[in-house]
């Protein structure tokens, strides 16, 4: 019988609260093994410590996380706790939950190669793999792109490029498909087919039925406690003023790429409205438009609020949008610090914040936070402001079934307390489920499903 490649048994992991003394609850991680080219799939709610696991395989805690880690971590019968091997670090590669906390570089194509010129490829090496993976995901047109106005399932496809390029024998996916459209979904779990029995891998995802026929085993991971499921109809969600947006020939392009041309589109009132589109087609720009981070090459947006213009100088005092990337909202030490910073009703705040599964969170820092409750916080930090437009661009990512419903419910709570919502998703079922009206953006143009 083959020896066990990795092993994990007790291990407790603890982090420090903001005060710097390690005294949050200890996360307790299930006993687990798994054989050389094995397929793992972990699931389990949001925030119990799955992707705690994957960073301490990879050596990311304690090395450049500290935490207080009790129990043994078994790689080829060394364990890792205590001396992490450097074998181990170039033969592991991570693909993070957040593509955008992944990307270094300032273009695509420097970024393909940054990790393999790290482990010293060669030259020729290095051309064979990147033009190999670059093919697989769809990346030849972006390669000379700058990273940072990629959009978040652009950065995932170039993250699972770049770190595929390295030739790794142990894999570790953390809600690979977060960002990705349904055709790179699709794609992405018949590249998970392809790579079985070749890589030991293991994978951390909330909605992925395909992986019930691609693994080889599965943990489930349990609460760390017995969850209390709390409701929102004891809280008061405060009447808004009536929001509406007038877009007028709306046209815009990156370079000489036309992004979309001629926008003619009117939303108002109480309603949440949902737009769906492939990867990279311009939903999230759209979105800059209308908080005027970007501005158009032709067209008009008119924002009203109660049915007077409101002056473009003060649209950032009525409009709040919750970004892709969570961690570009937060902006202080503690998450008790960003729930309650310039709010009104701090107590309205913190008691969303109790529903969602935050309250233990409250005196830790907001970055060490799983990906699941960044996003989480960062919808609460928008709603906060009780501004009477909202803007979500992919609020449900990272997320489990019961996050997902309690999310659901918050935001029809919103839209009968007056709030105009737009909400950017690649989920369709939820978008019919929770929306008025539903549009896809697709060869320039936004029209209704």
């Amino acid at each position: 019988m083959a020896d066990t490649f990795l092993s994990w048994k007790n291990v407790s992991v603890t982090f420090p609260s903001f005060e710097g003394q390690a005294k949050t609850l200890p996360i307790s991680i299930p006993d687990g093994e798994v054989f050389e080219n094995e397929f793992l799939w972990i699931d389990g709610p949001s925030g119990v410590g799955k992707s705690t696991l994957l960073h301490l395989l990879k050596g990311i805690i304690p090395r450049y996380l500290f935490a207080e880690v009790q129990g043994e971590f078994l790689y080829k019968r060394n364990d890792i706790l205590k001396l992490f091997p450097d074998e181990l670090d170039k033969k592991c590669v991570y693909v993070f939950q957040n593509p955008y906390s992944q990307i270094v570089t300032p273009r695509a194509k420097e970024e393909i190669v940054f990790s393999m010129e790290n482990y010293s490829f060669s030259r020729d090496k290095i051309k064979e793999e990147s033009k190999k993976w670059t093919t697989i995901f769809e990346l030849e047109n972006l390669l000379e792109q700058k990273t940072s106005t990629l959009s978040g399932g652009q950065c995932q496809r170039l993250v699972l490029a770049s770190s595929l390029a390295c030739s790794p024998e142990i894999i570790l996916f953390d809600e690979p498909t977060a960002f990705l459209d349904s055709g790179g979904q699709k794609d992405f779990y018949e590249l998970l087919g392809k790579l079985k029995g070749h890589f030991t891998i293991i994978v951390i995802d909330h909605h992925a039925p395909e992986l019930i026929h691609l693994c080889d085993k599965k943990i489930n991971w349990p609460f760390q406690k017995e969850k209390e499921l709390k409701k929102f109809s004891d809280l008061d969600f405060s009447s808004s003023k009536n929001a509406e947006l007038n877009i007028h020939s709306l046209s815009f392009s990156y370079a000489e790429k036309s992004i979309f041309k001629d926008l003619d589109l009117n939303f108002q009132g109480s309603k949440i409205i949902s737009i769906v589109g492939k990867n990279g087609t311009g939903k999230s720009t759209f979105f800059k438009m209308l908080t005027g981070e970007l501005k158009p090459d032709f067209g008009e947006i008119d924002f009203l609020v109660d049915n007077e213009a409101v002056p473009f100088k003060k649209w950032a005092e009525l409009i709040s949008i919750v970004y892709q990337n969570s961690e570009a909202q937060f902006f202080f030490d503690t998450v008790y610090a960003e729930l309650c910073f310039n709010v009104q009703d701090p107590a309205f705040v913190l008691e969303l914040a109790k529903i969602l599964g935050l309250e233990d969170t409250f005196d830790r820092s907001p970055y060490l936070l799983s990906e699941g409750q960044k996003r989480r916080l960062s919808i609460l930090i928008a709603i906060a402001q009780g501004r009477p437009l909202l803007l979500h661009d992919e609020p449900t990512y990272g997320q489990d079934a019961v996050n997902i419903d309690l999310l659901t419910e918050m935001f029809l709570k919103l839209k009968k307390a007056g709030r105009l919502q737009l909400i950017i998703t690649h989920d369709l079922s939820w978008a019919r489920k929770i929306s008025d009206e539903v549009f896809i953006l697709e060869d320039q143009k936004m029209v209704p499903l």
